[in-house]
């Protein structure tokens, strides 16, 4: 069965996304600058890059490697497009995240932001077990809800109905106790409001010292 985000059309999930009411594609793309500052990298790995949200963040002074993950291979197109100075570091890669058999690149940091929605827990567990020896900083961000749809309000939010086949809902601190059997242990918890009432809370992972 196909997956729901390869028949979502990009402009129109973009423009829900930075609607006024909803706000979230900027909100994500200050998420990633901050991710990219707090962890200079050489090598970096975006998980569910869509249309590059945050790519222009990248300093490619510092940054040698970007590996953009998505499933939706027109989204990528749009994404090489759209980022042409990137040329020489950028690789994007077609993949659906809930293979088992997924190997991720090395990653000085692995960006995560709105993914573990769509795997659910225990799908994200195993990606990261699996690939425990590819990523030294984990940072992914989550949606709280606050009682309020998944979806947010918008003149689109009818559009976007089938992501809820895959939707799930998450609790953080589900996630940050059930993390560390992968060997990763939370060193930071920042939250950000939206305008609607809802939140990213971004959670960010090391390896447990040895």
């Amino acid at each position: 069965m196909a997956n729901p985000w390869e028949k979502i059309d990009l402009d129109r999930y973009e423009t829900h996304m930075q609607s006024e009411n909803v706000y979230q594609l900027q909100t994500l793309s200050d998420i990633t600058k901050q991710q990219l500052n707090d962890y200079p990298s050489t090598n970096v790995v975006i998980l569910g890059i869509a249309g590059g949200n945050g790519l222009d963040h990248i300093d490619t002074g510092r940054t040698k490697k970007v590996y953009g993950i998505d499933i939706n291979r027109e989204y990528l197109d749009v994404c090489k497009r759209r980022y042409k100075q990137l040329d020489s570091v950028l690789e994007l890669i077609c993949c659906d995240l809930s293979d088992t058999d997924v190997v991720l690149p090395f990653s000085n940091i692995l960006i995560c932001n709105l993914i573990v929605e769509y795997l659910g827990i225990n799908q994200f567990i195993d990606l990261i077990s699996n690939n425990k020896g590819q990523i030294e900083t984990l940072s992914c961000t989550i949606q709280s809800n606050k009682n309020n749809s998944f979806v947010s309000e918008s003149d689109l939010t009818a559009f976007l109905d089938p992501l809820m086949s895959i939707h799930h809902d998450i609790d953080t601190e589900g996630l940050m106790q059930k993390l560390p059997v992968t060997g990763f242990c939370c060193i930071k918890k920042v939250t950000y409001p939206l305008p609607n009432g809802k939140e990213f809370i971004r959670m960010d992972f090391k390896p447990f010292e040895k």
